[in-house]
């Protein structure tokens, strides 16, 4: 048996110790690829110095111990590519409402004044032949309608006999009641004068007054838009020449033909005898705005109660738009004193317009005889130089 032991060699022993050795090294480098930052690691990776981080609301040296390292985060930046900028969302700012420029209101009497007069049309209408009213060896007599502001408006005409283009004057009559007036009262005298002298005659009864319709007037802009309405319908009208026009008017008829001489630009000259006054404030103190009435005082008040408007409604303050201009009055009117004519004749003056005063002393409201006959010569020689 004992010779039949084995026999532990030497070399026995070595190998045993390369095969632990191989071990110990497999298992060391095992250790160094799973914890490459192991300290059996001779050659550990490199790391980042670290950084202090301090918690907030403790400053650095503060607390009951050291602060422990804290690795840096880095974020490597991708080559090539541009480094992202925040994109700024726009932002909507409500845009502010817009107030809207109060309009002023229209001032309801400005159609009245003289400068609202002037802005507006005046075209007329045909004007109707209705038949003859007479005859003379010098001209015919015609009764007329023609249309105003929707207004149907009578009047007298008198249509010189012969060929050729006739010049135009416009009579406007004097305040008469309505009920005692007939078409050509205060007028008719005139109109003959004139017509055999070769002019042809229109007499406007007005609105409210012979057979005309009916509407409201007052401080003489109803009528003068009667008259503004007939010089618009003049081309309607053989034998009238449209550009040779004349106006005459007498006592309100007078301030009925100022007023719309101021406000059409195709009169000629205006004639006025005994006119009341210009100033349609002095008309309304003394009763003479034509009857403005309880309509008139309620859209005007009085003139202590809307002066300026009193102002634009008198043809007095716009005497620079008016044309030749011939003033005849009485010294002994007992109705319309004779100063009024003085008061427009220097206003007239001071515009530096063409005008012509005549008193004539002795003569009353409405002249007569002599009076008459020579207001009437320096009423033809006046039309003869401007509207001739």
């Amino acid at each position: 048996m004992a010779e039949g032991k084995a026999h532990v060699h030497w070399t026995d022993y070595i190998s045993l110790v390369l095969v632990m050795g191989t071990i110990l090294v497999g298992a060391w480098y095992a250790l160094i690829w799973l914890e490459p930052a192991s300290a059996v690691n001779p050659f550990p990776p490199p790391q980042a110095a670290a950084v202090a981080v301090v918690p907030a609301g403790r400053s650095p040296g503060q607390g009951s111990g050291p602060t422990p390292p804290f690795p840096a985060t880095w974020t490597p930046t991708p080559v090539g590519l541009a480094t992202p900028t925040a994109t700024r969302h726009p932002t909507w700012t409500p845009r502010p409402t817009s107030t809207p420029t109060p309009v002023p209101t229209p001032n309801p009497l400005y159609r009245y004044y003289i400068a609202g007069m002037r802005g507006r049309r005046y075209p007329g209408s045909e004007v109707v032949l209705h038949g003859k009213f007479g005859e003379s060896p010098q001209y015919t007599t015609y009764l007329i309608f023609y249309t105003s502001e929707g207004l149907r408006i009578s009047g007298m005409m008198n249509v010189p006999k012969g060929r050729g283009s006739f010049p135009v004057i416009i009579l406007c009559h004097g305040y008469i009641h309505p009920d005692k007036y007939a078409t050509g009262n205060d007028t008719w005298r005139e109109a003959d004068y004139l017509a055999k002298n070769g002019y042809l005659t229109i007499a406007p009864d007005y609105r409210n007054y012979a057979a005309s319709d009916d509407a409201v007037s007052f401080f003489h802009i109803g009528y003068a838009e009667d008259i503004l309405n007939l010089i618009g319908s003049l081309g309607s009208i053989k034998g009238a020449d449209r550009n040779r026009i004349g106006l005459w008017g007498h006592s309100m008829g007078g301030a009925v033909a100022l007023k719309a001489a101021v406000v059409s630009k195709k009169v000629d000259a205006v004639v006025v005898f005994g006119s009341v006054h210009a100033d349609e404030r002095v008309n309304y103190y003394n009763g003479m705005g034509n009857g403005p009435g309880p309509i008139g005082v309620a859209r005007f008040g009085s003139p202590q109660q809307n002066r300026l408007s009193y102002r634009r409604i008198s043809s007095i303050n716009y005497l620079d738009r008016i044309p030749a201009l011939s003033i005849h009055h009485g010294i002994d009117d007992t109705i319309v004193p004779y100063q009024w004519s003085e008061d427009l004749f220097e206003a007239a003056q001071e515009e530096g317009i063409i005008a012509e005063l005549h008193l004539y002393r002795g003569a009353e409201h409405t002249f007569r005889l002599k009076d008459w006959d020579l207001a009437m010569e320096n009423t033809l020689a006046f039309f003869d130089t401007h509207v001739k």
